[in-house]
C-alpha cells in the first residue's frame, strides 16, 4: 500500500487539476482454417466518417477475395503503456468522430467534475485520456507496470495471441476469421515434449522448467483456458469472424467488455474491459511480424474502478474516494458509441496501446493464473 499511498497524498495535496477535461461465439475448429460461406463483403463496416480523423482502414473489395490459406498466429509483446513526451498523440484511433482542439474544443461529452476542462484530443482527433493522463497516475502506485508486463509477456505469461484463418495469404482480404486470446505460457520446445505443473510449464523428462520463448517465430504458445467457452479449444470467447485485412493491415473488432490482463510481477496487475474497441496491425513483406499492433476503445469508468483491487486501490478505503473523484475529472468519452450529446456526462475513457508481434504455432489450452488481488490477500 504505500505506492497507493503516495498517489493518495500526491492526488489530494496538490489542489490543482490533475487533467484537462457481443459478439455471438460461434465454434471454431482449432487445427485448420474457417470455411467461410459465401457472402455479398460490403466495403465499409460503418458509414464514412469526418475526413482527417484516425480510422483503420476501409474494408478492401470483394474483388480481393481469394483461396484460404493456411491458419496464422501472431504472439504480441512489449506493451508500450507509458506515453510520455507526446507519444500517446500517435497511439489509438479517433473513437467519437470528433477532432476536439482549443480554443473551445467540440466533445461527445462532458466531464462528471463540472469544473474540468474537456480533454484535447491528439493528432488526427486521436482519443486517449489513458496514455495521456491516467497512466501516469498508475504508475505512481505501480511504477514498474509497464516493466513487470513487458517481462511477463516476454517470458510468456500474459502475452497477446492473435490467431488468423480463412486468409488468402495476400495483403487483401475481404473477410477472414481472428481469434484473441492470451498466453498461459510459451516455448521453442516441441509441445509434446512439455507438461504443466500447476500453472508452470515444465519439461515432462525431468519436471525442470520449459525454456522460456525465443521470440524468433519458432515458439509454441498455450492459450489460456478461460478464454474459450468450458476451455474448449473450439468455442473461444472473443472472435471476430468478419475480420479484414487491408493492405497488409488486420483489423479485427472486439466484443465489449473483454478482459486483457496486465501483469505486474505476482503481486499486482491490471484488468482492461474496453467497449467500441479495434484490434489492428500491419504485417511486414514476409506476414513474419507486426512491427507495431494497436488495441483501442473506451475504458468505463465503473469498469476501470472494478479493477482497482488488483493495484491496491480497496474498496470502502478514503483513498478509493480520492480516485473516483480523478476519474470525474478526466472521463472524455461515453462508453457506449453514439450516445453522447451536449450536456451528457462522459461515464470512460479512452485508451490507445501498442505492441509487436511476431509469428508463433499453436499448442493447444494451458492453466489460467489468475490476476492478483492485493485486497482481499489475509494480512500477516
Amino acid at each position: 500500500m504505500r505506492g497507493a499511498l503516495g498517489l493518495w497524498v500526491v492526488l489530494a495535496t496538490s489542489g490543482c487539476k490533475v487533467f484537462d477535461a457481443g459478439l455471438i461465439e460461434p465454434p471454431e475448429d482449432a487445427s485448420s482454417s474457417v470455411d467461410v460461406p459465401t457472402v455479398d463483403v460490403p466495403t465499409v463496416d460503418v458509414p464514412p466518417s469526418p475526413t482527417g480523423l484516425r480510422k483503420v482502414p476501409a474494408r478492401p473489395g470483394a474483388e480481393s477475395e481469394g483461396p484460404d490459406g493456411e491458419l496464422v498466429l501472431f504472439a504480441l509483446r512489449d506493451v508500450r503503456l507509458r506515453q510520455d513526451a507526446d507519444r500517446w498523440r500517435d497511439i489509438g484511433l479517433d473513437l467519437d468522430d470528433l477532432d476536439s482542439v482549443p480554443p473551445v474544443p467540440e466533445v461527445e461529452c462532458v466531464p462528471p467534475n463540472e469544473t474540468a476542462e474537456p480533454e484535447i484530443d491528439g493528432n488526427d482527433g486521436i482519443d486517449n485520456v489513458f496514455g495521456n493522463r491516467l497512466y501516469p497516475l498508475v504508475e505512481i502506485v505501480l511504477e514498474n507496470l509497464e516493466e513487470d508486463s513487458r517481462t511477463n509477456q516476454a517470458a510468456g505469461l500474459g502475452a497477446i495471441l492473435l490467431r488468423m484463418s480463412g486468409w488468402n495469404g495476400t495483403r487483401d482480404d475481404p473477410r477472414v476469421s481472428v481469434l484473441l486470446s492470451q498466453s498461459a505460457a510459451g516455448t521453442p520446445a516441441d509441445p509434446e515434449s512439455v507438461r504443466f505443473d500447476g500453472t508452470t510449464l515444465v519439461n515432462e523428462a525431468d519436471g525442470m522448467p520449459a525454456p522460456l520463448p525465443v521470440w524468433d517465430g519458432t515458439d509454441h504458445w498455450f492459450a489460456r483456458d478461460d478464454t474459450f467457452l468450458m476451455a474448449d479449444e473450439n468455442r473461444p470467447r472473443v472472435r471476430d469472424d468478419n475480420a479484414y485485412v487491408s493492405d497488409g493491415t488486420v483489423v479485427m473488432r472486439l466484443p465489449d467488455r473483454v478482459d486483457i490482463l496486465f501483469f505486474a510481477g505476482s503481486t499486482a496487475g491490471v484488468r482492461v474491459r474496453l467497449t467500441d474497441a479495434y484490434a489492428f496491425g500491419t504485417m511486414n513483406d514476409d506476414f513474419t511480424a507486426i512491427e507495431i499492433a494497436t488495441v483501442a476503445g473506451r475504458w468505463a469508468v465503473l469498469d476501470l474502478l472494478d479493477t482497482g483491487n488488483n493495484i491496491g486501490i480497496c474498496v470502502g478505503t478514503p483513498q478509493r474516494n480520492i480516485v473516483e473523484t480523478q476519474l470525474d475529472t478526466i472521463a472524455d468519452v461515453r462508453s457506449t458509441r453514439g450516445s453522447g450529446g451536449p450536456g451528457v456526462v462522459c461515464d470512460a475513457i479512452s485508451l490507445g496501446v501498442t505492441f509487436r508481434a511476431v509469428r508463433a504455432h499453436w499448442a493447444g489450452l494451458g492453466p489460467s493464473l489468475p490476476l492478483p488481488d492485493p485486497c482481499t490477500e489475509p494480512e500477516m
